[in-house]
């Protein structure tokens, strides 16, 4: 029997979560599929940072936007989950960033002037305040950028409090059922297909993460996103516990702590791999970041360990907005390694364009921008 949706939305992480759950807000009724478990990839195995200043660049300016915006949206958004019933543990907490060289400090301290410019209150600390603030921290530190409006969220619970938010409103969720096939006539996409049937939506959303981009799977037309894998570790050293996510320009790598009493030390990236499984290499990797930034990690228990694979686009911005050639489909990917930070912002342009059809607003992040028509 064909049952019938007003969206169809293909993937149950986090940007999949959060267009179901803005398009609730509005009445939409939207039904999300998810192959595995919600947040069972990327989205769940994240470091969960919300730090745009210094993981997107200044240009072009939607990027930035996106990020500031989403910055701005999270206290509420955390709030209004909450009240629904799942804290998703959002901690506006500042993020502390280590220079250990010359080279990090005048890195870093080129930062500030602009960042100020958007009311981000970034300060510059001495060495003796930053031992002040960590003591624990490697005694080579010789400085660091503080930004008090950053924080974090634990990725598995921001897609667990979306998917029960907008099931409140009216969403469906569907776990375990993937979709194996796009619904089309002529140039239409009318729905989608799964093992357990066929559906019949007015709009479809690709939110399947690295899925989205491979070859054939949902129109003929390439989608360039590929791949990107990254491991993380949670670690456990009772007595200590750093006040907020910290992160070495020397390792690239963050030191978080979570609520629970775990420490958690992300991430790899590895280019091109689709599988999740956690390696020996990568969790080495994690553990010598993490004695690196605090030298008191090296006798830390070993808690878990966790991989997930990201969408990356060609360019490094996320790819959102009608797909060109086939009315009724959309895309919502490619936001790599920044998707829970970009979700609310990200989740909300989208369903503002399924809802009316202007896709206007989502220009910057056009699939349209990789065509080879001249």
């Amino acid at each position: 029997m064909l049952q019938t949706t007003d969206v169809a939305v293909v993937g149950g992480g986090v940007i999949g979560c959060a267009v179901a759950y803005y398009l609730s807000k509005r009445a939409v009724k939207a039904t999300v599929f998810e192959q595995g478990q919600f947040g069972s990839g990327a989205s769940g195995a994240t470091a969960g940072v919300v730090g745009p200043l210094w993981h997107l660049d200044r240009w072009p300016p939607g990027l930035m936007d996106l990020g500031l915006m989403s910055l701005d949206m999270f206290p509420g958004l955390a709030a209004e989950l909450r009240e629904a019933g799942v804290d998703p543990e959002f901690r506006q907490t500042g993020i502390l960033r280590l220079a250990l060289t010359g080279e990090h400090v005048a890195n870093l301290k080129e930062g500030p002037a602009w960042q100020n410019e958007l009311g981000m209150s970034v300060r510059w600390l001495q060495r003796e305040d930053v031992l002040e603030r960590e003591p624990e921290v490697t005694p080579e530190v010789k400085g660091a950028v503080f930004s008090p409006r950053e924080g974090c969220i634990v990725g598995q619970r921001f897609v667990d409090a979306l998917v029960h938010a907008a099931g409140r409103h009216g969403a469906a969720f569907l776990e375990g059922v993937g979709v194996t096939a796009l619904e089309s006539k002529g140039g239409r996409v009318t729905g989608v297909r799964t093992a357990a049937g066929s559906y019949s939506a007015g709009h479809t959303v690709l939110a399947a993460g690295p899925w989205t981009g491979i070859a054939g799977r949902w129109v003929p037309e390439p989608i360039p996103v590929r791949p990107v894998k990254g491991q993380r570790v949670l670690l456990r050293r009772p007595g200590f516990l750093p006040k907020c996510p910290v992160f070495s320009l020397q390792t690239s790598r963050y030191v978080i702590p979570q609520a629970d009493g775990n420490i958690l030390v992300a991430a790899t990236r590895e280019e091109g791999k689709f599988d999740e499984r956690t390696t020996a290499a990568g969790i080495g990797e994690m553990l010598d970041a993490a004695v690196a930034s605090f030298p008191v990690l090296e006798d830390a228990a070993f808690v878990a360990a966790r991989a997930g694979v990201r969408p990356g686009s060609p360019d490094g911005i996320p790819i959102m907005g009608p797909v060109p050639g086939w009315d009724g489909l959309s895309v919502a990917s490619g936001h790599d390694h920044v998707g829970v930070m970009l979700a609310p912002r990200s989740g909300e342009l989208m369903a503002d364009y399924v809802a009316t059809g202007d896709a206007s607003p989502l220009e910057p992040f056009s699939l349209a921008r990789f065509s080879t028509e001249a």
